[in-house]
Formats: C-alpha cells, structure tokens, sequence
C-alpha cells in the first residue's frame, strides 16, 4: 500500500487519497525545483550576454488545488469554510509541511491566495497559493550536544592495583559534534549555548577554520542562541546579543556533507556548559 501524500497548514490537511476530508487533486511547485533567477545582460557589441559566477533562486511558489467537505454532523460545511479563509488571518508566515513516502518536509510560507468556490451537495472547490521565500524544504530537526573539552586521565599507581589490570583514568572528550546534511540543498545550523562561561565561547569547523566566536560572559544557566543563516544572536531567547559577536564567520553545510565543528571557551569556565547544534537535512 502506497504512503499518501498529505499537506498541512495551519491545522488543516489536504490530501489526495481519503485520509483527509479535504482533497489534494493537484501540488504544484513543491515537487519540481524552485525557480531560479536568471537575469541576462546583452554583451553590447558583441554576440550572447555577459558571464555570471552563479544565478540564485527564487522565492518557491506552491499552488494547490482540490475540494473541501465536511464529514461531521457537528461542523457545517460552512465553518470549514470559514477555516480555510481564516488561514493566517494575522498575516504571519506558518510552516506548510508535505508528509509523503519520504518523510515529512516544511517551508515557512505566506498565504497569497485561498479562494473558495462553493458548489453543490456542500461541496466547494479550492485554490491555495503559497509564497515560500526561502525555497529549501527542510526535513524534521535534529539536534547534537557536546560539552566543552576535558582531558582525560593518564596511567594510575600503583599499577596493576587493585584489579590487577592496567588502569589509564577516565577518557577525555574533544568537545566536538559532527553536523551531517544528506539533503540536496545548502543548510545553515543553529546553536544554542548554555552558561557559564566566563569570557564568552567560540565555535570554529576544522576543516574551513571559519569561528563564530562571542565575546561576553555567559552566566550559569543562561544561554545565547545564534542563527547561522540570519546572523540572529539571542541571549536568554529575548534580548539582541550580536554586538558581542567579534569574528562572524558563518559556516553552513552542503548537500551529502559531514563537518566537524569545535567548541571552546574563551578563557575559562563554570559549571558545566554545554552546545547544542540544530540541522536539517536541506532539499531542492
């Protein structure tokens, strides 16, 4: 039996077998690639147009369409109506997600059309426009964590005491994470580190060199977040803490890629402070 294919958003579901009252007929824009934009400058005096290093992608248009009906006694054909033109009445963007054979994946995206047209047998066809402004898909979040580094222990004495086996101490960490992207598209992480730290953290990948390195004390049990791709750093989840971000390097991670990405303290440290690395596998 075939996995169906059921999108969702805003507490509503769309899909194309009868898993759902509301039927999905067709999806477009979210199978096929997003559009890329390709702007052309004519070579004056000469044939064809100039060079570019690379064309960049376009805002995803998703466009779906099917019925809408209602299968409870409870609910008039009229309040699910009302519920789809409803969607993002405060004019935020929501995460719209397909869940199909592979799994789910979302985008965050704007409503730019909900049309309904009522038909008969409280039946009523649909048109639902979406405006995804990053055109990645992501699928679900994962999360790493590791601790700052520790040395481990070194051989005890006397030896062969008191098992009579050789004991070499407790074994060290590295204070490392391996970020791993098996999607088709370019992702950036998200970190979030949690105090205390006496002169702030840097986190460096070891491969490319790149830091993102924070410059101020992080108390026990408060933390700093900072976005990859936004460049956003938040301290306790409100306050604008980029300003204390003195090397910015951000680094994302490419498609079918692995990196291993260091965390260190400035000078030195409280507690036990801890970084937790988010990603997403990314899809074209």
């Amino acid at each position: 039996m075939s996995t169906p294919i059921v999108a969702t958003i805003g507490g509503m579901s769309f899909a194309i077998d009868d898993s759902s009252p509301h039927t999905l007929a067709t999806m477009q824009g979210w199978y096929s690639g997003a559009p890329r934009r390709v702007e052309v400058e004519d070579n004056p005096t000469s044939d064809g147009a100039s060079e570019v290093e690379r064309d960049y992608l376009s805002a995803r248009v998703i466009t779906l369409t099917g019925a809408l009906t209602s299968v409870s006694v409870d609910r008039a054909i009229t309040d699910v109506w009302s519920a789809f033109a409803a969607l993002q009445s405060d004019g935020r963007p929501s995460l719209f997600t397909v869940t199909d054979a592979s799994g789910p994946k979302h985008v965050l995206a704007s409503v730019a059309i909900n049309d309904i047209d009522p038909g008969v047998n409280g039946r009523a066809e649909y048109v639902l426009q979406l405006v995804a402004r990053d055109p990645v898909k992501y699928g679900p979040v994962r999360s790493v964590v590791t601790g700052l580094p520790m040395a481990g222990g070194g051989l005890e004495y006397p030896l062969h005491n008191p098992s009579g086996a050789l004991y070499y101490g407790a074994n060290g960490t590295l204070g490392r994470v391996s970020l791993t992207n098996s999607g088709t598209a370019r992702v950036w992480p998200t970190v979030t580190v949690i105090g205390g730290l006496t002169l702030g953290f840097f986190v460096q990948r070891l491969d490319t060199g790149q830091v993102v390195r924070y410059d101020r004390v992080v108390p026990d049990g408060s933390s700093v977040a900072i976005d990859f791709k936004s460049g956003e750093v938040l301290i306790d989840g409100v306050s604008d803490g980029s300003t204390y971000l003195t090397r910015y390097e951000f680094f994302s991670v490419g498609p079918g890629e692995t990196v291993e990405v260091q965390f260190n303290p400035i000078v030195g440290s409280t507690g036990t402070p801890t970084a937790t690395f988010y990603i997403s596998d990314g899809y074209r």
